[in-house]
């Protein structure tokens, strides 16, 4: 209910009458987790895992706290291990792919992130696993050097704006800002969408995401889409000139 403190007075009292309260101990650990104090929340971590150490929630709960001191290595231990107890639970399979992720393994965080997706995880979670399929479909399209097929889909959209208006440019690139908070995966070419500000034809995901790139250079230039476009940009500007389409 959000009343961290008076839970906290209520779980220590808890524990002065039974002392290896295991369930006492886990949430008093994940209240201190949420105060930022990670030693104690390790500490009383620990403790209900000595009581129990296959209880998949302060398994959970541990790897959360190391992988907060920056240990992700440690972190995937306990995450993994309480996966293995109960594959069912969101937020541990979310902090498995964030894990794998920060450890340079992306093809299993994209697996992770993409069951998080497939299950009835909290609205919330479900957000920061598409982020990471945006973030992991970023890193793999710098790491094969420039896109060129972004390149063209940039100088399209740099004429697509010309002669509208900035109202006009923020209904298509809010558009499709909206479209992209539910995924849009850059690296399939069969996945089509529509937009209502550009009715009668379809759009590639990658196609969409460089309009909206090209949208915010015009609405505000210095902003972070989440993908760096800015080596195609340079790309296109160029072919943009020599074409006197700016």
């Amino acid at each position: 209910m959000g009343h961290i403190d008076q839970g906290m007075q209520l779980l220590q009292r808890c524990l002065q009458i039974a002392p290896g309260h295991k369930q006492a101990h886990t949430a008093l650990g994940a209240a201190y987790q949420r105060q930022g104090d990670l030693q104690r929340a390790r500490e009383h971590t620990v403790q209900a895992l000595a009581a129990d150490p296959e209880d998949p929630v302060a398994l959970k709960n541990l790897g959360a706290i190391i992988g907060k001191e920056g240990d992700s290595l440690w972190a995937l231990y306990y995450l993994r291990r309480s996966y293995q107890i109960d594959p069912k639970d969101p937020q541990t399979v979310y902090g498995l792919a964030y894990a794998c992720l920060k450890l340079g393994d992306a093809e299993q965080a994209q697996r992770h992130f993409q069951e998080v997706l497939d299950m009835r995880a909290p609205e919330g979670l479900q957000r920061l696993a598409r982020d990471g399929l945006r973030d992991i479909a970023a890193r793999k399209l710098k790491a094969r050097g420039p896109r060129l097929d972004a390149v063209f889909y940039l100088l399209d959209a740099m004429k697509l704006f010309r002669g509208r208006s900035m109202d006009q440019v923020r209904e298509i690139t809010f558009e499709i800002g909206m479209l992209g908070r539910q995924g849009l995966d850059i690296n399939d070419p069969q996945e089509t969408h529509v937009l209502r500000s550009l009715p009668g034809r379809t759009f590639s995901a990658l196609e969409l995401v460089c309009i909206m790139y090209a949208g915010f250079k015009r609405i505000e230039p210095g902003m972070d889409i989440g993908l760096d476009l800015s080596e195609e940009w340079g790309m296109a500007e160029r072919l943009a000139r020599e074409e006197d389409v700016i």
